[in-house]
């Protein structure tokens, strides 16, 4: 008899333990649940990117966000459990973008004998070749620009040194493929001819401006490209726009 209450009392304990560490872990559990669901408030410091761009690309994660348009802070109110995937994927975004080089050549295209000497010897190679499907008797240099974007940018605007009134604009700035040397850098190409109009009896100039040419472009690494020609000034003459790009280390 003595055994059968002992044997009884050892299954007493046995069950109570088991029911006390199955307790613990419905606890444990319980607590992490209420954990992943608290909602925090964190703020980080952008260095390569703007907090707007982060706010877009990553707003799936959090549930609000706030930043000055000017700075590179960002605050976000976020659920606990998306921090990890929030962050990891916030320093993949915030990282130093690829810096290119490019440099934009406009060409006097003309049907009269009144060409220049072009020195750069890359340049006049293109235009070498576009002599053999345009009919134009001659070409003189016009102007010589550059500006440095970066992979990714999204927009970027440039007068350009002419001797007409030409605004330059580049969007949606993209780096195919990584093996240096052979990388394509896509792009979207505006350009525009600003005029001054009369109105009012020929008292007031009003300025206008005239899309002379648009397209979606890609360049390879180190290439020439000719964007586009198009007729420009009274004289008959056409403007050639070529661009040509390289990537900065």
């Amino acid at each position: 008899m003595r055994k059968v209450i002992v044997l009884i009392v050892l299954i007493w304990v046995a069950f109570t333990i088991m029911g006390f560490s199955q307790a613990k872990k419905e606890e444990q559990k319980n607590r992490d649940s209420q954990s992943s669901r608290e909602v925090i408030t964190k703020t980080y410091i952008l260095k390569n990117i703007s907090p707007r761009a982060a706010q877009v690309t990553l707003n799936q994660y959090i549930y609000s966000s706030s930043f000055d348009n000017d700075g590179n802070m960002l605050t976000v109110t976020i659920p606990r459990e998306n921090i990890v995937r929030f962050e990891e994927l916030l320093r993949q975004l915030d990282t130093e973008k690829k810096k290119i080089f490019i440099r934009i050549f406009t060409v006097i295209a003309s049907q009269d004998n009144k060409g220049g000497e072009i020195q750069n010897k890359e340049l006049k190679q293109v235009l070498s070749e576009l002599q053999k499907i345009l009919t134009f008797n001659s070409y003189r240099l016009d102007g010589v620009s550059a500006i440095s974007v970066r992979d990714g940018q999204h927009s970027s605007t440039l007068t350009l040194s002419s001797q007409f009134q030409l605004r330059f604009d580049l969007e949606h700035i993209a780096i195919k493929g990584n093996i240096p040397g052979s990388r394509e850098i896509d792009f979207k190409v505006q350009l525009s001819h600003k005029l001054d109009t009369m109105i009012s009896g020929g008292k007031e100039a009003q300025a206008t401006n005239e899309t002379l040419l648009e397209s979606e472009a890609s360049v390879k690494e180190n290439g020439y490209l000719v964007a586009g020609v198009s007729k420009i000034g009274r004289s008959g003459d056409s403007l050639v726009l070529i661009i040509n790009v390289e990537m900065i280390k």
